[in-house]
C-alpha cells in the first residue's frame, strides 16, 4: 500500500557536504580495486505533515532516483578495463555504524522539468513495507561501454543503507570494489583494436572520465573532421573546410550522394569512414532535419519523438559513449552562411574587448530538493556564477525567477533585461528553467526576442537546460534561432547552442552545467579542454557517470543536440595576439625550417593547396619543422594557433625546384645506414651546421660550426630506426636528404 504525504513546513538544518573520495587501492593484471571513503554521517533534516526526516538532497551530490523508495547519497566512479573479457566484481568492507530511529523521505524519481517538483508529492512505496536494507548491495558495475579507443566500467557506491520497517540506518565504512576481468570469458561491448589514441581531445577525456586513465605524451592533433551535406551547401560552406585545413584539422566533405540520404545509410557511412580514418574526431551534419534527418530512438512515454544527432557519433558498442563529437550548421544555406561566418570570425578576428570573460545566468526559482545537489535553479546558477567570477570572469548577470538578492534585481527578469545584456556583450549564457520549442521561460524569452539581438561580434555559447529548446524537427527551435541570426548584414546570435529535443530531465543535465563549468575555470591544470564539444561531451560523459548510467541520463545523452561546430576554440579570456618568426621562403624541394613564437603551445599548421603538409608545436618558444618536398610552387600557409589567442597566419614562398650549386657538393652514403653516415664533400665548408631531424622535427643530432673537407663520419648506431631528414647548411645554403636508418 502506497501512503501519499504533502508538504506542511520544512526546517533544514545547517548544511554539510558528506565527504566521500574513491581511489585505487591495487592493480593486478586486469583487476583493479577501488576503495570508497566515507566521513562522519552528519544528519540534516526535513519537516513533513509534523514528522521529521533526514533529507539527503541538502548534504550530498547525487541521491538514489528509485521513485518512491528511499532516497540516499550514492557515489560514482569510473575504471579503463582490459579490452575484452567478462567482467565481474567482489565487495568488502571494514566495517559500519548503525543510527536508530531514523525516517528517510522517499525520491520522487527522476522529473521532468514540465513538472514543478514542490507540487509532486512524497509516496512511500512498497519498499517502506520490507524489513530488509535497501538498496541492499553495497556497490554496482555497470555493463562495460566503449568510449572510442577505451573500453570502461563505472562503480557505483552505497554506503547508506537504510531498513524503513526497523528505521535504522548503516553507513558503511571503506566499501572496496574489486573489479574482475576474465579474459577466458566473452564479454560485452568487447574493443577488438584498441589504437595509440592521437586526439588530445579523446585523450582529456579518457582522463576525465578514467580514475585509472593512462598518462600519455601530449599530442598535438585534435583529430580530423568529417562535413556530411547535400551537395547544394558545398559552396557555402567551402570557406569554413579551408579555415579548419589550414588551422590544422584534416577536413573531407561528403555529399548525400555519397552517403545515402535515410539516418541508417548515414550512421554506416560515419562508422565506416571512422575504421577507414581512425583519428576523426569531429562530425558536422550540415542543414535542418528535411535537409539531413535526424535519428530517433523512438518514443518516449510523453508521446515525444527521441530526436538525436548524438546518434552519428556512437560508433562501437552497444553504449551511448561518443567515439566522435557531433555538431550541426541547422537551416538553409543563408542560414549556414551566417554559421560559417560566424565561426571563422570567432577563431581568426574576434572583436576587441572583454565581451568574453562576462556571463549571464537565466534561472527559475523551482528544483530545491530535487535538482543535482538538492538546489533550485538559481541557486546552482549562482554557484557556477561564483565559480566564473573568482576563475576570472568580470560580470556574470543574473536573471532569476522572483527576487533571490545578490546580482539578481528585484522582480521578474524581462525580454529587455536579457537582450540588452547579451547585446552588450558575453561569451557564456546558462539557462535552467523550464521551457518550450522557442521559450525560455524565466524571463519569458523567445525566439522573436532572439531575432531582435544585435550582438555582432560578441557570440555566447549557449547551454539550456530545459524542456524542448532543441526540438528542431519540422519547426524553429531556440537553439536555432540563436545560430541562424544575422543583423546589419553580418553574423549575431551565438557561436553555439545546446538544447534538448525533447521534456528535459530536471536533475540529471544541471551535472552537466556543472562540469562544463568545472572545465571552464580549468580547475584541473592537468585536464585542459578547450573546443566547444570537448566541453560539452565532457559534461555528458560525467553526468553518465555521476547518475550510473540511469535511463533518464541515457535520454539526456540521447536527445542533447548541439548546434555548431564542435571543433571551434572556446574563448573566455580577453583576447592576444600570437606573434612568429619564420623562414618567408623555402625550396620546393622541401627542408627544416625554425619556427619562434611568443606563444608556448601554439599548435603550427604549415598547407598548401587546402593540404596539410606538417604540423608541429612551439615548445620553449620555438619549434623544428620539417617541411617534405613539394609539388606545387604555390605559397605555403603558416598558421598558428592556441585557445584565447588571435591566430598568427602567415605564407612561405616556394623557390624552383632544381638542385644548387651547394646541393651537388655533397655525396651521403649509406643509405639505409647502421653504424654511421658518411658526408663527402667536394669543397672544403669551415663552418657547417649538421642536423639529424626524426619526421616529426625533433632534432636528434645538432653538430655545430664543423670544418668538412673530403670525408665526414657522422654515428648513428645509437639511434633508433626509422626515416630521418640529414640536413647540411652553412648559414645561407642547406641541403636536405631522406635518410634510413636499420
Amino acid at each position: 500500500m502506497k501512503t501519499k504525504l504533502t508538504i506542511a513546513f520544512l526546517v533544514c538544518a545547517s548544511i554539510l557536504t558528506f565527504a566521500q573520495t574513491q581511489k585505487i587501492v591495487s592493480t593486478e593484471k586486469n583487476n583493479f580495486t577501488i576503495q570508497n571513503t566515507s566521513e562522519k554521517y552528519v544528519s540534516s533534516k526535513k519537516t513533513v505533515e509534523n514528522i521529521s526526516y533526514e533529507d539527503f538532497s541538502k548534504t550530498t551530490k547525487v541521491v538514489t532516483l528509485e521513485k518512491n523508495a528511499p532516497a540516499l547519497p550514492f557515489y560514482s566512479e569510473s575504471v579503463e578495463i582490459s579490452n575484452s573479457g567478462k567482467v565481474s566484481f567482489e565487495i568488502s568492507y571494514d566495517s559500519y555504524e548503525e543510527f536508530s530511529n531514523i525516517n528517510i523521505l522517499p525520491s520522487k524519481g527522476s522529473l521532468k522539468r514540465n513538472v514543478n517538483p514542490d507540487n509532486i508529492p512524497y509516496v512511500f512505496g512498497k519498499e517502506y513495507s520490507q524489513n530488509t536494507f535497501y538498496p541492499g548491495n553495497l556497490a554496482a558495475v555497470s555493463a562495460p561501454f566503449i568510449f572510442r579507443s577505451t573500453r570502461g566500467a563505472t562503480i557505483s557506491f552505497y554506503p547508506y543503507q537504510y531498513n524503513p520497517v526497523t528505521k535504522t540506518l548503516r553507513v558503511y565504512k571503506n566499501i572496496s570494489a574489486k573489479i574482475i576481468t576474465s579474459t577466458e570469458e566473452t564479454g560485452l561491448n568487447e574493443l577488438k583494436t584498441r589504437s595509440n589514441e592521437t586526439s588530445s581531445d579523446f585523450q582529456e577525456m579518457y582522463k576525465n572520465l578514467y580514475i585509472n586513465a593512462a598518462v600519455t605524451n601530449p599530442v598535438v592533433d585534435k583529430g580530423d573532421m568529417l562535413i556530411i551535406t547535400p551537395a547544394s551547401y558545398v559552396t557555402t560552406i567551402q570557406p569554413f573546410v579551408n579555415w579548419k585545413i589550414e588551422k590544422g584539422i584534416k577536413t573531407t566533405v561528403a555529399t548525400l550522394t555519397q552517403t545515402g540520404n535515410t539516418a541508417t545509410t548515414i550512421k554506416s557511412y560515419i562508422q565506416n569512414f571512422y575504421t577507414a580514418n581512425p583519428d576523426l574526431a569531429y562530425v558536422v551534419l550540415v542543414g535542418d532535419h528535411e535537409n539531413l534527418p535526424s535519428y530517433t530512438y523512438g518514443l518516449t512515454g510523453a508521446n515525444e519523438q527521441l530526436w538525436s544527432d548524438s546518434f552519428y557519433g556512437q560508433l562501437e558498442g552497444t553504449d551511448l559513449f561518443p567515439e566522435v563529437m557531433v555538431g550541426r550548421f541547422s537551416g538553409s544555406t543563408t542560414n549556414v552562411q551566417t554559421m560559417v561566418a560566424r565561426v571563422i570570425e570567432y577563431e581568426t578576428n574576434p572583436l576587441a574587448g572583454d565581451w568574453m570573460t562576462k556571463a549571464i545566468g537565466i534561472a527559475s526559482n523551482e528544483g530545491a530538493g530535487a535538482g543535482d545537489e538538492g538546489q533550485a535553479d538559481y541557486v546552482h546558477l549562482r554557484a557556477i556564477a561564483t565559480k566564473l567570477i573568482n576563475f576570472g570572469y568580470s560580470t556574470v548577470h543574473e536573471f532569476y525567477q522572483g527576487s533571490q538578492g545578490g546580482n539578481d534585481a528585484a522582480g521578474e527578469p524581462t525580454p529587455a533585461l536579457i537582450s540588452n545584456a547579451i547585446n552588450q556583450g558575453t561569451g557564456l549564457l546558462n539557462y535552467t528553467g523550464h521551457g518550450d520549442i522557442d521559450l525560455m521561460v524565466t524571463g519569458n524569452y523567445t525566439n522573436a526576442n532572439v531575432n531582435t539581438l544585435t550582438n555582432n561580434g560578441k557570440y555566447p555559447f549557449v547551454i539550456s537546460v530545459a524542456c524542448n529548446n532543441g526540438t528542431f524537427v519540422n519547426q524553429t527551435s531556440l537553439c536555432e534561432a540563436f545560430t541562424r541570426l544575422n543583423y546589419n548584414n553580418s553574423p549575431a546570435g551565438a557561436i553555439a547552442a545546446c538544447g534538448s529535443s525533447i521534456l528535459m530531465a530536471w536533475a540529471e543535465p544541471m551535472q552537466v552545467q556543472d562540469e562544463i563549468t568545472e572545465l571552464i575555470i580549468r580547475s584541473d591544470n592537468q585536464n585542459i579542454k578547450t573546443t566547444l564539444g570537448s566541453i560539452f561531451n565532457n559534461g555528458l560523459v560525467s553526468m553518465l557517470e555521476t547518475y550510473n548510467l540511469n535511463a533518464s541520463a541515457q535520454e539526456v545523452m540521447q536527445t542533447w543536440i548541439f548546434f555548431g561546430d564542435p571543433s571551434t576554440e572556446f574563448r573566455s579570456k580577453i583576447t592576444t595576439d600570437i606573434t612568429a618568426t619564420h623562414p618567408a621562403q623555402i625550396n620546393q624541394n622541401g627542408g627544416a625550417i625554425t619556427v619562434t613564437s611568443n606563444t608556448e603551445g601554439a599548435t603550427i599548421c604549415i598547407s598548401q593547396n587546402n593540404e596539410i603538409l606538417v604540423k608541429s608545436e612551439i615548445i620553449g618558444g620555438t619549434a623544428n619543422v620539417v617541411i617534405p618536398a613539394l609539388t606545387s610552387q604555390n605559397n605555403l600557409s603558416i598558421t598558428l594557433t592556441k585557445d584565447n589567442r588571435k591566430p598568427y597566419r602567415g605564407t612561405i614562398t616556394v623557390n624552383t625546384l632544381g638542385l644548387s650549386e651547394f646541393e651537388n657538393y655533397f655525396v651521403i652514403y649509406p643509405n639505409p645506414a647502421s653504424d654511421f653516415i658518411t658526408i663527402e664533400s667536394s669543397k672544403i665548408i669551415d663552418n657547417a651546421n649538421i642536423k639529424l631531424f626524426d619526421l616529426n622535427g625533433r632534432v636528434i643530432i645538432n653538430k655545430q660550426n664543423m670544418s668538412l673537407d673530403s670525408k665526414f663520419s657522422l654515428p648513428v648506431s645509437e639511434i633508433a630506426s626509422g626515416l630521418y631528414l640529414l640536413e647540411i647548411n652553412d648559414g645561407a645554403n642547406r641541403k636536405i636528404q631522406k635518410i634510413q636508418i636499420k
